[in-house]
């Protein structure tokens, strides 16, 4: 059995200037598109994201994205469209190191201002980036 696409001019489009956000919940991986909306802007005027779309798919389905997405960044770099290498993310820098060294690094735990937490910790959410409750 083989399966037609429809002609071009029935496929929906979406235009989405980028990926706000990526959770991974109850073994499906979440991907909140964006665009600058036209309405909402910041202090100084710029345009803020407003998430457009969201694509779920399963982890298979998500891998074999990636694999097709870095295929496609290969042939844009063959084609000269991007330079060479635009894929490689360069390390990160070095922490500087401390003048005096412990020979036993103990984790830092940051502060509460309520005291010790009996419960397990949940990982911090950067300034800025709101996360969708939707995500596990």
């Amino acid at each position: 059995m083989t399966i037609e696409p429809p002609p071009d001019d029935r496929i929906p489009e979406l235009y989405a200037d980028g990926v706000f956000d990526i959770g991974f919940g109850n073994g499906m991986v979440r991907i909140d598109l964006f665009s600058l909306s036209a309405l909402r802007k910041d202090g100084n005027g710029q345009p803020l994201p407003a998430i457009r779309q969201r694509v779920v798919m399963s982890l298979p389905g998500f891998l074999a994205s990636l694999s097709a997405l870095e295929g496609m960044r290969q042939r844009l770099e063959a084609a000269g469209v991007l330079p060479p290498n635009s894929g490689m993310v360069p390390p990160p820098a070095p922490a500087p190191s401390p003048a005096f060294q412990s020979p036993v690094q103990a984790p830092i735990q940051p502060a509460s201002p309520t005291g010790p937490s009996t419960g397990p910790a949940t990982p911090a959410t950067p300034p800025g980036r709101p996360r969708s409750p939707n995500f596990g």
